[in-house]
């Protein structure tokens, strides 16, 4: 953009990126470029173990769900090992029988357990008010273990993935914590970690970006099954965190998340994640949103000056190469733990890159509508066009040696006629012929070079290749002869006035090119060629064609003509042979 309005249209641009920074816009193609380029395995810990109702459970236990007194033979055994802690992703939140429940109170009882609780905002709708409610394990059972809330925080823009937790949560005044962050807290006091709570007591109902550490299916798991039927090594469970929930597809407790969202995860191993994440304190932080907008802006103008002092080409491998230099930077970020919004300052490159594109052709059509406008009126087609394909190069001196035919035109007895009729009509008239001799050049391929008062130069074969250049220049002639005869008629009768052409034309080399001073220059040929042209047009008389044997040569097949031997012109010391044109065969 070379305009100084597109300052604004850049400025513009950024502001729109910031405004879609706070509005989450591109938050989706944020989300992809973290789950498919930086989103990666890590090593797991081996303390924690997943106990499934799976589908060998199914077969050998019958479907879920089962007795509490099954339920409670499996808590027993697993209990018996002293694991730092026992998950139960399962909501106690109603009684079955006495004797079942009393087992599974008995079971639980004085060991370090966790049980899933729920937390139901309330709703407002058509009149009905609900108001919050904690869904908690039944009333005996809720007082010897603790609980946490296992609601997962799905992302509705994101197609339901899993991205972010909350460890605490204000909920009716009180805090509560989460189902992973109460059996993280059990752990780290079983086996006396030093571990800072307060670091993570401080996040209430702030969100953390789960750091996936394991897909479906990669943390050690065994089925409740073994478990229930002895079938597991004594010690097996020793100091570890057992989490123990639904581990098949006909429970519906499955999720997508930013590891693999092809293959869904269960609930009780996105708990296990993030469980890994509070053991090595990995969770992924937002990056200062101030560094993400100075970011925004100088991206914006960098791409601004790159696209203002380079070729679009050269621009397009510079953005690239910012753009990939951003997906890199973003993938070391997020290597030391943090989240940059990496898609903004690429939206920001696409954008301005896209818009200048639009913005520099719409901008080089109105140009080139201006210019055409301009000096169409004054030079040929070609010359303007040749002007706005080579851009300044066209307008250095110089030139170069060229085989052309060139043609002159001069309106004869027009300085009697200047003296005999007002301005106004001189004008008009003088106007109707240049207009005549102007398309009659651009018909038939011609380059008109200048005016020249009541004459007229055009040139063949330059700025461009033009066939059989010598006949275009004689068919242009002829065609100013027969368009002449018509306004001869017109202008007889409107100014009771009358003129006609003289006409010649002559082949050769000629230098063509910008000839003049860097600050007033023509597109114009010269040389003998030229010369000799404008000498044959002055010898010819009113409505006459006059050619040199050059030309002649070249069209000799083609035309009528009447030889009229060699003639002296001015700055010639011989004579030159010269024949008129009386008609064209084809």
């Amino acid at each position: 953009m070379k305009s100084k309005k597109s300052i604004y249209v850049v400025m513009a641009v950024i502001t729109f990126i910031i405004f879609s920074f706070f509005m989450d816009y591109f938050i989706v193609f944020q989300n992809m470029i973290y789950d498919n380029i930086y989103e990666s395995k890590e090593e797991i810990s081996d303390d924690i173990i997943i106990v499934g109702i799976d589908n060998m459970s199914y077969e050998k236990l019958g479907r879920w769900p089962y007795s509490r007194d099954v339920q409670s033979e499996i808590f027993e055994k697993i209990l018996k090992d002293k694991p730092a802690v026992l998950g139960i992703d399962i909501i106690y939140d109603s009684k079955t029988n006495d004797s079942d429940d009393l087992k599974l109170i008995n079971t639980l009882k004085g060991n370090p357990v966790v049980s899933g609780s729920i937390l139901v905002s309330g709703m407002e709708k058509w009149g009905y008010t609900s108001e919050n409610t904690y869904i908690t394990p039944f009333g005996e059972l809720d007082n010897i273990i603790t609980t946490g809330f296992v609601n997962p925080q799905i992302d509705s823009k994101d197609n339901g993935v899993i991205r972010k937790t909350v460890l605490s949560k204000t909920f009716n005044k009180d805090i509560y914590n989460s189902f992973s962050y109460e059996i993280y807290r059990k752990y780290v006091l079983h086996n006396n970690i030093n571990a800072n709570f307060n670091k993570f007591d401080n996040k209430i109902n702030k969100s953390l970006y789960i750091n996936y550490a394991a897909k479906p299916m990669e943390f050690k798991n065994i089925s409740a099954y073994l478990v229930y039927n002895n079938m597991i090594p004594e010690g097996f469970f020793e100091d570890k965190i057992v989490l123990f929930g639904p581990y098949s597809l006909g429970m519906q407790d499955e999720y997508p998340t930013t590891i693999d969202k092809d293959e869904k995860m269960f609930g009780i191993e996105v708990h296990a994640n993030i469980i890994q994440d509070l053991i090595n304190d990995s969770f992924k932080k937002d990056l200062n949103g101030s560094i993400d907008l100075i970011l925004i802006v100088l991206t914006g103008f960098i791409s601004f000056i790159i696209l203002r002092k380079t070729k679009p080409s050269i621009a397009f491998l510079l953005n690239i190469f910012i753009i990939i230099a951003y997906i890199i930077f973003g993938k070391y970020l997020y290597s030391k733990g943090f989240i940059f919004q990496v898609i903004y300052p690429i939206v920001t490159v696409l954008i301005i890159y896209i818009i200048t594109l639009i913005y520099n052709y719409i901008e080089q059509m109105l140009e080139r509508k201006r210019i055409t406008g301009i000096f169409g009126k004054y030079v040929a087609p070609q010359i303007v066009n040749k002007v706005l394909e080579d851009g300044e190069e066209s307008l250095k001196l110089g030139g170069i040696r060229k085989y052309i035919s060139v043609l002159f035109v001069d309106i004869r007895d027009f300085t009697t006629l200047s003296e005999k009729a007002e301005p106004e009509e001189v004008v008009e008239i003088l106007n109707e012929y240049l207009d005549l001799c102007s398309k009659s050049i651009f018909n038939n391929g011609g380059t008109l070079d200048k005016f020249i008062g009541d004459a007229a130069m055009a040139i063949f074969n330059a700025p461009f290749e033009l066939n059989d250049h010598a006949f275009c220049a004689i068919k242009t002639a002829w065609e100013m002869k027969q368009g002449a005869e018509f306004l001869k008629e017109k202008i007889q009768k409107k100014y009771d006035r009358t003129v006609q052409f003289g006409i010649g034309i002559n082949t050769g080399y000629a230098v063509i090119g910008n000839i003049g001073s860097k600050e007033r220059m023509d597109y114009t040929a010269i040389g003998d060629t030229v010369n000799t042209s404008a000498r044959l047009e002055s010898n010819a008389k009113a409505g006459q064609i006059l050619i040199s044997k050059e030309t002649y040569e070249l069209v000799k097949d083609k035309v009528l003509v009447t030889p009229l031997g060699g003639i002296m012109v001015k700055g010639k010391t011989e004579e030159i042979e010269v024949y008129q044109i009386d008609g064209i065969k084809i």
